[in-house]
């Protein structure tokens, strides 16, 4: 009896001794943990799992403070190696020359967003009504996280009325922004009526075909043309591009009545109408004054062109046309 329980009791050790050495893998069955060399991360804070991959749920935590918008943190090997102990899990580097790279996952703010802060604070120095803002800094270094919306904020401005020239320092608004130097200058603005499509001589321009735009001051002289009844109804002396000022110099008006033509004069008293003709001695467009010749009594009038071929006088001209 007490052989069978000898026996009973060396078999139940050595299933016991079997279950032993397979329960031993058990504790290493996790998969290993492979570093990640570059991680983007979104929230306020850096967990183990960013860095590694393969980081059990129950072995996972936070261990450092996210970088700000735009910036990155490096983790060296040897705090890499502390970081995992710290959290029970098994790794060594390969190389103490092994790192982690996190960046904060972010976007640049529009340089359009700048400008118009920028634009506000212009304002208070007094430069006019209609001004453009232009930044000389190719790249301006502010970024905010993802899916936050910025607010631009100027928090120093230094403005030459002579150069029209500015230096300022702006930043998001928050006590610990950083503040990034912008330069740039002041254009002074003015609107101006230029083509919507291209002009060629002969062409008559009429409202449908102007469209206001705005320009820089310096850009619109003398010569240039500001008033749309210097635009419409004239015709171009030379091809005019679409968009671009328009010089005084390149129209002329659209002659409806030639040097020599015979026209047809109307004269309007109340209800009566009177018609002659007479001979242009100018040429002439719509609304021009121009004078006439009449055939029948050869006295020369004044007349006001009001179409083609066809001027009109005043009633204490009837006189001279009988």
């Amino acid at each position: 009896m007490n052989r069978t329980v000898r026996m009973i009791a060396a078999a139940a050790l050595g299933l016991g001794c079997l279950l032993g050495a397979g329960a031993a893998p058990a504790a290493t069955d996790a998969l290993p943990l492979i570093l990640k060399q570059r991680t983007l991360v979104g929230g306020d804070g850096i967990r183990l799992s960013d860095v590694f991959a393969n980081v059990p749920a129950e072995n996972d935590g936070r261990i450092a403070d996210s970088p700000a918008p735009g910036d990155r943190l490096v983790f060296s090997a040897r705090q890499l190696f502390h970081y995992a102990k710290s959290f029970g899990l098994s790794w060594r580097p390969n190389d103490m020359r092994e790192y982690a790279e996190v960046t904060r996952d972010s976007m640049p703010i529009p340089v359009e967003m700048v400008r118009e802060a920028l634009a506000t604070a212009l304002e208070r120095e007094n430069i006019g009504d209609d001004f453009d803002v232009e930044i000389y800094n190719r790249d301006v270094p502010l970024f905010v996280a993802t899916g936050d919306r910025p607010t631009v904020i100027v928090r120093t401005l230094v403005f030459d009325p002579r150069s029209r020239r500015f230096d300022a320092s702006v930043a998001l608004a928050g006590a610990e922004a950083k503040s990034v130097v912008v330069n740039g200058r002041v254009a002074a603005m003015v609107s101006v009526p230029v083509l919507r499509n291209h002009a060629m001589p002969g062409d008559v321009i009429t409202e449908n075909d102007v469209r206001w735009s705005r320009v820089e001051a310096r850009r619109a002289g003398p010569n240039t043309v500001s008033q749309l009844a210097d635009l419409v109804g004239r015709t171009p002396r030379r091809p005019i591009t679409a968009g671009q000022t328009v010089r005084l110099s390149d129209l002329r008006p659209n002659y409806v009545i030639g040097k020599g033509d015979l026209v047809t004069v109307v004269l309007k008293a109340g209800t009566m109408t009177l018609t002659a003709r007479a001979e242009a001695l100018e040429k002439g467009a719509v609304g021009d004054v121009i004078r006439v010749r009449n055939n029948h009594s050869r006295k020369v009038l004044e007349t006001r062109v009001i179409a083609a071929d066809t001027v009109t006088v005043t009633a204490a001209q009837i006189a001279s046309i009988n």
